[in-house]
């Protein structure tokens, strides 16, 4: 009878430390914050970003497979098949970004999360794909325990990824766009 307590009490943990993250089963992160470009003189745009679901192993490890034959038609076909999240203009023409690969990985500080698409422009307004193969647009943000903080937005951006199914971003060939004040929507 003892064994059968400490059991159910060590499964209510595990339970409870699960659904208290925020990539609880279902649950949706949204940040707003204000996007800065690195055009002297434009203004900030505000934006909202939301994160539906984390990329599973299985998914990078199929996507990583793709990009190691070269095989960039089974790569994009995956990649476009998969939503995980988005990054939207608020109060602009109504430019709203799917992304396809969402990772979030500890660190000392607090958290940074991954998202990688399709190269593109950002500018409200535009829908304009880069069309170069291999480049990506990428956020990487950088928050705390609170998921509060700032990040970069790269349009133009190589990536990497290491055997454990971890996605990096390699280089970039254009300047980063700031993003910052980035807080959690309660």
């Amino acid at each position: 009878m003892r064994r059968h307590i400490a059991l159910s009490g060590a499964a209510a943990l595990l339970a409870a430390m699960l659904l208290s993250t925020p990539q609880a089963y279902g649950a949706v992160l949204t940040f707003r914050g204000r996007l800065f470009s690195n055009v002297a003189g434009e203004l900030p745009y505000n934006i909202r970003i939301e994160i539906k679901d984390f990329s599973p192993a299985e998914e990078a490890q199929a996507l990583i497979q793709f990009m190691v034959k070269g095989d960039g038609d089974g790569f994009y076909k995956l990649l476009r098949s998969l939503d995980k999240g988005s990054l939207q203009f608020i109060g602009s023409l109504g430019l709203n970004i799917k992304f396809n690969i969402v990772q979030e990985y500890e660190t000392e500080k607090g958290y940074r999360i991954i998202m990688v698409t399709e190269g593109r422009s950002v500018e409200p307004g535009t829908t304009k794909l880069l069309n170069v193969p291999w480049r990506f647009l990428v956020i990487i943000l950088e928050l705390d325990k609170n998921y509060n903080g700032a990040g970069r937005l790269y349009e133009d951006a190589e990536i990497g990824a290491t055997g454990a199914g971890v996605f990096t971003m390699a280089s970039s060939f254009s300047l980063s766009k700031e993003l910052v004040n980035l807080r959690l929507a309660k």
